[in-house]
């Protein structure tokens, strides 16, 4: 019996690795070939989908200190670079429309100095650009443009979120690099969480779709077309080092912008650093951030928070620096009830307040 097995296995191995060998007919490669191709070319119309449906809601920032007259695109080798009173290039997006205005998110750093702005559409149309609100903390700005005619089949991108977002996903650039209009590049969310210290609030995308001068304010699309990003920054020596500001994110400041103005923030009114080895060691704590500073009058005064407390968590979340605690604070709002753990004495301590209005005095 157990020889009969062994055959038939040999027999079976042999009759396996011969049909590698096999030509098939033209016809079945004919098949084989254009069921390989068929996925690649789905994809690639997804991406052709998505770029044709968000192009109308991608507009280009100019700001200029006097007048609106215009920087070539392009110019002849050897020729003077001809003189422009732009002060800024940069990009956009429609995020927002009521039955008057549409309302455009991009970078602060794009329009803040700007005493005229003009919004480009995709059509050609060129109109004034309000400016409704400013938060230079998140590098975010909101400008409107009066609905006419011409713009009025123009719409707001679907905002979608990074709550799902992964490393690895592929990802859309969209905007008007050095004023070339509508340029998209696509690539792949590197990694979540940057900071690079260049804003007060950061939490940034990376990613290597191209990002170049005149990006900044542009959408970062996934791609069901959803904007799960604004792009924001380079690293000028670096090949593929993009960052744009999470949407969630974005479109809480965004909003506020609309609303209020200006940006409300919680404030605790700590001045904090983050734990040094030494002091890990001394404290005998592996995590949290060390206040330096309690601010008078101010919900951690009243509390009774001190200098030398260790803060390990906010409202269930441990904190490990202080650029995350910072981040954590702009999320909440004036009067939101918070739940702190510090570290004192060797005691861990759990005490609630609410948050006042943020200052410019700690945190």
């Amino acid at each position: 019996m157990e020889k009969r097995f062994l055959t038939f296995l040999f027999i079976f191995f042999a009759a396996f690795f011969s049909c590698e060998n096999i030509q098939l007919p033209k016809q079945e490669k004919k098949k084989e070939k254009k069921e390989e191709i068929e996925p690649i070319i789905t994809i690639q119309n997804r991406f052709a989908s998505i770029i044709e449906k968000a192009t109308p809601s991608i507009v280009t920032v100019f700001t200029y200190a006097e007048g609106i007259d215009k920087t070539p695109i392009a110019y002849n080798i050897g020729d003077e670079e001809p003189f422009s009173e732009s002060e800024s290039l940069g990009s956009g997006f429609v995020y927002k429309e009521d039955n008057d205005f549409l309302y455009i998110l991009t970078n602060s750093h794009v329009i803040e100095k700007s005493k005229n702005i003009v919004v480009k559409f995709f059509n050609g149309v060129e109109k004034k650009g309000k400016t409704v609100g400013i938060d230079t903390k998140s590098d975010l700005a909101v400008l409107k443009v009066k609905k006419e005619e011409k713009i009025n089949s123009i719409h707001p991108l679907p905002i979608g979120t990074t709550k799902s977002l992964k490393v690895g996903y592929f990802v859309i650039a969209g905007g008007s690099p050095y004023n070339l209009g509508h340029t998209f590049t696509l690539g792949i969310v590197s990694a979540l969480h940057r900071n690079l210290g260049i804003s007060t609030y950061e939490n940034y995308i990376q990613t290597d779709a191209a990002i170049n001068p005149g990006d900044s304010g542009g959408p970062l699309l996934d791609i069901y077309g959803n904007v799960v990003g604004v792009n924001t920054a380079i690293i000028q020596s670096g090949q593929g080092l993009g960052f744009a500001i999470p949407i969630d994110d974005a479109i809480v400041v965004a909003d506020e912008l609309i609303k209020y103005g200006k940006v409300r923030r919680g404030w605790l009114g700590v001045v904090v650093q983050n734990l040094s080895k030494k002091q890990k060691k001394h404290l005998k704590v592996e995590k949290g951030v060390y206040i330096i500073k309690v601010v008078e009058d101010s919900p951690a005064f009243a509390l009774g928070l001190k200098k030398g407390d260790v803060i390990i968590e906010i409202n269930g979340e441990k904190i490990e620096t202080a650029q995350q605690l910072k981040y954590i604070l702009s999320k909440l709002k004036p009067k939101d009830d918070i739940k702190i753990k510090i570290y004192r004495k060797g005691k861990v301590i759990v005490l609630s307040t609410k948050l006042g209005e943020m200052l410019d005095k700690g945190i």
